[in-house]
């Protein structure tokens, strides 16, 4: 946590903090925020079945799901900020309420922009949750009393394009 609130306080410092930063997008939302863990998972599904004549069985590809999970802080630096960052919170939340339309509901899929690993990437948000520690300063004035740093963790299902044997896996590579 030291060492958080040391760098914390050195970006502070920077002028141009914000371009000294990975470019983080999420939908029409870009965060100024700091990536604490990035999990990406591929899941082959296999449909094992009985053969006549063979003891073990025969095993066929049936699908693929690739999903993303990023551990992030997003971090208010004064009171403009503040507002800023929790306008930015409410929009992300908001990307996982349904649409209703004339026959029912629905929701769509979001372009992730992380760093050079993804760019753009369609994904559908499976999760979201914020996380608030005991010790995070809190702004404290009238009608804004909320912290003033927030642990966000979200997980992603990747879209993108029919993956194949030679397709990419990451943007910049």
């Amino acid at each position: 946590k030291d060492n958080f609130e040391k760098a914390i306080k050195s970006i502070q410092q920077l002028d141009d903090a914000d371009t000294s930063l990975v470019k983080f997008q999420i939908g029409s939302t870009t965060f100024r925020a700091y990536i604490s863990s990035i999990s990406d998972s591929f899941a082959p599904g296999w449909d094992g079945s009985e053969d006549q004549g063979r003891a073990d069985p025969r095993y066929q590809y049936t699908s693929f799901e690739r999903t993303l999970s990023v551990d992030f802080n997003v971090v208010s630096f004064n009171k403009e900020d503040y507002k800023v960052q929790w306008k930015k919170l409410k929009s992300l939340a908001r990307y996982t309420y349904p649409t209703y339309g004339g026959s029912g509901f629905y929701n769509t899929a979001n372009n992730v922009t992380i760093g050079d690993m993804f760019k753009k990437v369609p994904m559908i948000i499976t999760d979201l949750s914020y996380d608030w520690d005991n010790e995070m300063p809190w702004e404290i004035s009238k009608g804004n009393a909320a912290p003033m740093y927030t642990n966000v963790s979200i997980s992603f299902t990747v879209l993108g394009s029919k993956p194949t044997k030679g397709s990419s896996v990451y943007n910049h590579i």
